[in-house]
């Protein structure tokens, strides 16, 4: 008997629980509810359960392979050529490389403070095995190539490490003077000419520089005294739209089968970097006023949790006074690098080469949030002055100025 009462119990509560759920759908219908539409309900909110499950299982699978590392993704020695770790400091072909094609870690990659000491302690066995991580060198008669991939996590922005280490990156990849070199299923690659440290003193040294993303990226870097033919072909075998899956808003632009012209190459690769200057301008902006807005509590608490430099921070620095979205930021990127591979060439070449200004411009606009519709005037270049708009509720009124793409409101109880 008491296990007959138990189970009359189990269905009781199950019918009241049903009974409140149907309550629940019926008044999100208008005319009522029916028996097989309640079951379409659950039907259809189990479907949504599902996918929710499978949407986050894969974003696990992203991340670990994220955390994994792209050294992965390095081609397999072409015929006639050999691999070596960077680590094998008695081979020959290794110690060319490190004598004569400076290879650095970016900085994006170390994590943090640790990490740091540990490799100026370390010195310059610590900056190899750094380099090891992400690279391989590889080897065929008087050819040597050193082919990198190094995964760089989004720029903290809620820290004065993260901003200070995102305005020297931005500071180095500014100061490379680079050429188009080629397209390959939606990437740029670029051949740096000078950096930083001036021009380079060996003609021979070449730099080839490539990026998927923006913010979280991929960055493909290779040096080489090899041809334009070794370049190509240790490219061609990278797997770039699997690079790309390891981003958290992967490049529309990649894995889409676009191909451009061997000879259009370099004019559309310096068409794409400029681009990304661009958006890497936008994001500047906003940084700024972050910088100009900087609450001195949010910045004390984030700068004592911050666990490593590409921490975000346990709350927004300025107090809420500056709206920045990394996320749009990233997506608009790679739609916006689809809608300039797709575009027709004659709309491309009606800008003035090297410049790129009407035909960018227009480009943005075609991306939400940064564009107007077409029966709007188009938006000056000069940001019109703060206007102010007042809103009242009940007994508050807050009280907004609009600054270019930034707004900040106050409120105010009467």
């Amino acid at each position: 008997m008491g296990a007959l009462r138990f189970i009359g119990f189990l269905l009781i509560v199950a019918m009241v629980i049903a009974g409140l759920d149907y309550y629940q759908q019926d008044k999100k219908q208008d005319g009522g509810l029916s028996l097989s539409g309640y079951v379409e309900t659950i039907n259809s909110r189990f479907g949504v359960f599902k996918a929710e499950q499978v949407a986050k299982k894969a974003e696990r699978d992203r991340k670990e392979n994220w955390d994994a590392g792209a050294k992965s993704y390095l081609p397999a020695p072409p015929e006639g050529w050999n691999r070596y770790e960077l680590t094998d400091a008695e081979s020959q072909p290794v110690r060319a490389v490190l004598t004569g094609f400076a290879p650095s870690p970016l900085i994006g990659s170390i994590s943090g403070q640790a990490e740091l000491s540990r490799l100026t302690a370390e010195g310059r066995d610590g900056v190899i095995r750094k380099l090891a991580e992400t690279g391989y060198v590889y080897e065929k008669d008087d050819e040597v190539v050193w082919f990198d991939i190094t995964l760089k996590p989004k720029k903290a922005r809620n820290t004065l490490v993260g901003l200070a280490l995102g305005r020297q990156s931005d500071f180095m990849n500014a100061m490379e003077v680079s050429q188009g070199f080629a397209v390959i299923d939606g990437v740029a690659f670029s051949e740096v000419i000078s950096d930083i440290s001036g021009v380079s003193g060996d003609s021979e040294l070449r730099r080839i520089k490539g990026r998927i993303g923006f913010d979280e990226e991929v960055v493909l870097r290779l040096h080489t005294d090899a041809g334009d033919t070794t370049i190509r072909e240790f490219l061609g075998a990278v797997d770039l739209t699997g690079l790309n899956a390891l981003l958290e808003f992967p490049s529309a632009a990649t894995g889409q089968g676009i191909e451009v012209p061997l000879e259009q190459q370099p004019e559309m690769a310096e068409k794409m970097q400029h681009l990304y200057g661009k958006m890497v301008a936008l994001q500047d902006r906003a940084t700024q006023e972050k910088i100009e807005n900087m609450d001195v509590g949010a910045v004390m608490l984030n700068t004592l949790t911050a666990a490593d430099f590409n921490a975000e921070g346990m709350v927004d620095i300025t107090g809420g006074k500056v709206f920045e979205n990394q996320d749009n930021l990233q997506m608009a990127y790679g739609k916006a690098l689809e809608l300039l591979l797709r575009s027709d060439q004659r709309q491309a070449d009606a800008a003035p080469s090297g410049s790129g200004g009407g035909f960018f411009k227009g480009l943005l606009q075609k991306l939400p949030g940064f564009g107007v519709s077409k029966d709007r005037t188009e938006v000056a270049e000069v940001p019109a002055a703060p206007s102010e708009v007042r809103v009242r509720k009940a007994n508050e009124s807050s009280s907004c100025a609009t600054n270019g793409t930034f707004k900040r409101c106050s409120f105010e109880k009467n």
